[in-house]
């Protein structure tokens, strides 16, 4: 089992760590990238950008897509998104609105990992 850890800004972190999101989306930016390793049982520590705070998730699955709007279909807007509102477009839209996303997904497709978050109380939000 491999660990692996990734920067998060507050709003997903909290998600996270609430078990409000459970699938985190991220594009790579070349064909060499981890998320291609990531296997089911592997610790993914997010870290959040704005408190330095660590969340210990284990990886349950690892999906490719060739673009958002079918991992959003596919692993529902409510799992994935952290923002209001939760629909496809706005999902869209926000992924395209992250540095290069929208140029790295059109090369390389978007991943949908899947994660567990251990069980510990809800933060206050």
């Amino acid at each position: 089992m491999k660990t692996y850890n990734l920067d998060l800004p507050e709003r997903p972190f909290r998600a996270i760590q609430n078990r409000t999101k459970k699938v985190e989306g991220r594009a790579p930016s070349s064909t060499e990238n981890i998320y291609n390793e990531m296997k089911h049982g592997d610790t993914l520590v997010f870290t959040n950008e704005s408190t330095g705070e660590k969340l210990n998730t284990e990886v349950l699955f690892v999906h490719h897509y060739d673009d958002i709007k079918t991992m959003l279909q596919s692993e529902g807007v409510e799992n994935v998104l952290s923002s209001e509102p939760k629909t496809i477009e706005h999902g869209i839209e926000s992924y395209n609105s992250f540095t290069n996303y929208k140029e790295n997904i059109n090369k390389y497709g978007i991943y949908a990992i899947g994660i567990k978050t251990p069980d510990l109380p809800k933060a206050n939000t």
